[in-house]
């Protein structure tokens, strides 16, 4: 369904269901527009609306409140500032398996309040479902319409809701219309360009899982089965923490020079081979200042990434420099497992296939015989269709961006595809007039921190020049500070295949 007939239906209900105007006091119409929102909200189109106004305070202007949910499932939360609206709309998207509607988040990942502050009218969603945390998958189980949902019917119904919003609180229409997301969010912003073309004028695209069947389904079972013996224990815990330290120290050694600067921040990591000739072995007892011959087999099975049985690849694995970033996602207990590892059971289990097998774990996938079969439902979540003309017919501009030292969504599909996008519309200088890939050294995953890089960066402002007044983006200035917040180092990202200036 394209998204000018869902925009059609929806008016359509609209003008069917409520008044055409909202009744209110001349002298302040956008607060009592806001307070009596419910009154004019067809429960056709949304349920359980609430509205309030949320005085000026923590950073945040004065703003409209408004949270329900959009119809069918889709639960939202809504922050329209009350006075300096800026005339533009910003959609958030959000992480991992989503279920839950976080308006706070505090970073600019999946995130609305940093728009808010600039005077846009908001809106964050959790995609269709409702979970405990965003690495639970069993909403999935054998429900085609959640998954659905999940994987893109989600954008252009809260699009159309939040557009509708304006027009109800502000009785105007937005000038622009942006989406940002990392992560699932990145996948969901990819797949706003390539299903939804129309909709949004700017699209950050941040750490993208485009891959999601592969990323999720082959490499996720591959680091499980990697960290487990067969009687279930694990061979790393959270107590390996500590010698990631040997891990990174490791990595700067082999590949920080391959550019010619020795700086700590590995700037081509997909050109680094690691040989972990350096890494000291336990002889007797394990100390935190070597590895286990157990613990380096983990090691260079991640970094290898899965391979079938006649050792073709099937994915990449982890990046040389992202070995900081691998405590939170992946060492964990039994009882207590990391994200990543979550993350991985739950697509296999309940997103891979159209029904569930209960008796599914990613520690019993074959990286031979079971790869295919992900390529069905595979089509469904994936953004990984090359043809963006539509997009680029409609004006519309993204900045896609990835942190070079993900463990999690591993970098080299977002260059991977976006050489697809160049493959498919012909040269570099095409696809950059509306699309562009910013690699980011030293980052981790979705301005994970502490990164040991420039890590902090503005993509809505350089955005918003793109759109607004046609100044692509050469450069993209990203800054480290240090725990008293004084800037320490600078980098200038450019757009790929050109490196970063330090």
């Amino acid at each position: 369904m394209s998204a000018k007939l869902i925009l059609y239906i929806f008016l359509t209900l609209i003008s069917d269901n409520i008044e055409p105007k909202i009744k209110t006091s001349a002298d302040d119409p956008i607060r009592s527009a806001c307070i009596n929102l419910s009154h004019y909200v067809s429960s056709e189109i949304a349920t359980n609306i609430k509205s309030s106004i949320i005085k000026k305070g923590n950073g945040l202007p004065e703003y409209c409140k408004v949270s329900g949910t959009i119809l069918p499932s889709i639960g939202f939360e809504a922050r329209y500032p009350t006075e300096h609206w800026n005339k533009k709309y910003f959609q958030a998207g959000c992480g991992g398996f989503c279920g839950v509607v976080l308006p706070d988040r505090k970073s600019r990942s999946n995130s609305i309040n940093h728009a808010l502050k600039k005077g846009y009218a908001t809106i964050t969603a959790d995609s269709g479902h409702q979970s405990p945390h965003i690495g639970d998958a069993s909403w999935a189980k054998n429900n085609i319409k959640a998954q659905e949902l999940y994987a893109h019917e989600n954008l252009p119904l809260t699009y159309t809701f939040g557009q509708h919003l304006i027009e109800t609180i502000y009785n105007k229409s937005s000038s622009y219309s942006y989406f940002s997301g990392c992560s699932t969010g990145g996948r969901m912003a990819a797949i706003a360009a390539q299903r939804y073309p129309e909709l949004f004028d700017g699209i950050i695209s941040g750490c993208p899982i485009v891959n999601l069947s592969m990323n999720g389904g082959v490499f996720g079972a591959w680091v499980l089965q990697s960290m487990t013996r067969k009687d279930g224990s694990l061979k790393i815990n959270y107590d390996f923490t500590e010698k990631l330290k040997i891990l990174e120290k490791n990595a700067f050694y082999e590949c920080d020079n391959n550019d010619g600067k020795e700086d700590r921040i590995i700037a081509d990591p997909e050109n680094c081979d690691l040989s972990l000739k350096k890494i000291q072995i336990c002889s007797l007892n394990s100390t935190k200042d070597c590895l286990t011959e157990e613990e380096l087999s983990v090691v260079k099975k991640w970094y290898q990434g899965p391979v079938d049985k006649n050792g073709k690849q099937l994915f990449p694995g982890m990046p040389p420099g992202s070995e900081r970033y691998w405590g939170y996602w992946y060492l964990g207990t039994n009882e207590s497992p990391g994200p990543g590892t979550l993350l991985a059971d739950g697509y296999g289990k309940y997103l891979a296939y159209p029904t569930v097998n209960e008796s599914f774990t990613a520690l019993n996938f074959n990286f031979t015989s079971d790869v295919d079969s992900l390529n069905e439902r595979g089509s469904l979540y994936n953004a990984l269709n090359p043809d963006l003309k539509k997009f680029y017919n409609a004006g519309g501009k993204m900045i896609m961006w990835h942190g070079s030292a993900d463990p999690l969504v591993i970098p080299e599909q977002s260059i991977k595809y976006y050489n697809s996008v160049v493959d498919k519309m012909g040269s570099h200088t095409n696809v950059n007039s509306f699309f562009r890939l910013f690699m980011a050294p030293g980052l981790g995953h979705c301005w994970e921190k502490p990164a040991d890089a420039p890590d902090t960066l503005n993509m809505l402002e350089n955005l918003e020049k793109w759109v607004e007044m046609s100044e692509a983006p050469d450069i993209i200035v990203a800054t480290q500070y240090d725990g008293n917040g004084l800037a320490i180092r600078e980098a200038k990202l450019r757009p790929y295949p050109q490196k970063p200036i330090y």
